[in-house]
């Protein structure tokens, strides 16, 4: 088995990076669109069944400032941004432990 080494100079290492490069932020620019593209507002009732979880554990969460909301001026209405959401899945997401 023959091993070749191949060398290279900086300059010329760059312009094979650049048309990857220039994809990934294509696809980065695509993600980003794709997600602030969701500007969906949940009543509490939604929000919670979006989480499948209760009205009350969606104020005690609230409550103990776990999760974002907005409260309407001087109203008693709640809502969620979905991003508000997302942050709480994210935030509480099981991680899979090595065995």
């Amino acid at each position: 088995m023959d091993n070749k080494v191949i060398v290279i100079s900086p300059l010329e290492f760059s312009e094979f990076l650049q048309p990857i490069l220039q994809k990934l932020e294509k696809m980065e620019a695509l993600l980003l669109n794709k997600s602030s593209d969701n500007k969906a507002i949940y009543s509490d009732a939604e929000a919670a069944k979006f989480l499948k979880c209760s009205t009350k554990k969606l104020q005690s969460l609230r409550n103990a400032r776990e999760i974002g909301f907005i409260r309407e001026n001087g109203g008693r209405k709640i809502l969620y941004k979905h991003e508000h959401l997302m942050e709480y899945l994210l935030k509480n997401e099981l991680k899979r432990t090595k065995q």
